[in-house]
């Protein structure tokens, strides 16, 4: 049986030009929603910053405060603990969360497809992530992610050095060999803009949970259901109009963000959006119960989460009977 949240095409309102307001009267209070990202302003959050640069959520009675993120904020712990309403994370982060108590649901996912990968220069003769894993290579990682627990479960990994990932490129330019994980629509696209052939093998294959997961709390989403229905019914068409003319909306996340260029930001609108946009025709966001069960089962078998405890088991937020129509969960 499959579980999937489907995001409804339910924008009449907004194409309508709806504000709020009837016959000149002044418009009705809005819903302030905290919206806590896991990084800064980039191309990754586009459809969010697009539905608040059209005025989408104010539309539809939400007052946005995106804050910007980073790699210390700890973005689970907010919403779990109200100080955000909704924040985007890792899939692993909801799971984990849940497995320790917590009451995280994922209402929403902006990456279908993992965007985590390694960075090579042209010249490494690793071409597959089985030829890297079981190479002498000296490669930067964050401390102990689950993909590089299950890349040394699958490959052994025994001849690796490992160093600590600082997210810079310095140490990555400096050397032919160097190694470095990478956010695919980030490092790469600097390379190429500065002219360095680079290769990017993919996690994917081997790890693929969902990524940049809008979450909110389990208690907020039953008290608030009509506020998550339009947060993520809005977000959705935000990034529908995100994919159809990024380069109208990269400036203003630009400007947020001087340390990333907009013409790197273009580059990277395109990169993404075969990693966003669901290959079987499903909205934007969409999720299926089953790619959680298959994180879940990996998450156990590194030892992220115990076994024996079911963190997937309703992990993915639905829309209450009465809900406007918008976020609907469905068993095909």
């Amino acid at each position: 049986m499959r579980r999937s949240v489907v995001v409804a095409a339910a924008f009449l309102c907004l194409h309508a030009g709806c504000d709020g307001s009837k016959d000149g009267g002044a418009a009705p209070a809005r819903t302030t929603v905290r919206l806590q990202l896991n990084w800064v302003p980039e191309p990754e959050f586009g459809g969010i910053f697009a539905a608040q640069q059209d005025g989408l959520y104010a539309a539809a009675g939400l007052d946005v405060d995106i804050r910007k993120g980073g790699s210390q904020v700890p973005v689970a712990q907010l919403v779990a603990s109200g100080q955000a309403d909704f924040g985007v994370m890792t899939a692993e982060d909801v799971l984990t969360l849940r497995d320790r108590g917590g009451d995280l649901v994922a209402v929403f996912a902006i990456f279908q497809d993992n965007p985590t990968g390694f960075l090579l220069h042209e010249s490494n003769p690793s071409t597959t992530i089985e030829q890297l894993w079981t190479s002498s290579s000296t490669v930067a990682v964050d401390a102990n992610p689950p993909f590089v627990r299950l890349l040394n479960l699958k490959y052994g990994g025994k001849d690796l050095k490992m160093v600590p990932y600082t997210g810079a490129l310095a140490g990555f330019l400096a050397s032919k060999d160097a190694v470095q994980q990478c956010f695919i629509t980030a490092e790469p696209v600097e390379c190429r803009l500065r002219g360095v052939p680079t290769r990017v093998l993919s996690v994917a294959p081997v790890f693929n949970p969902y990524a940049a997961v809008l979450a909110t709390s389990a208690a907020s989403a039953a008290k608030r259901p009509e506020v998550v229905e339009a947060f993520v019914r809005v977000t959705s068409e935000g990034w529908r109009r995100y994919f159809a003319e990024p380069a109208k909306y990269n400036p203003g996340i630009a400007a947020l963000n001087p340390s990333m260029s907009l013409e790197a930001m273009n580059i990277a609108a395109e990169m993404e959006r075969p990693l966003i946009v669901p290959a079987d025709g499903s909205p934007i966001g969409s999720m299926r119960l089953e790619r959680w069960q298959q994180t879940e089962r990996e998450l156990v078998e590194v030892g992220t989460i115990e076994s024996g405890r079911t963190p997937s088991a309703g992990v993915l937020w639905s829309a209450p009977v009465g809900t406007p129509s918008g976020a609907t969960a469905t068993t095909p």
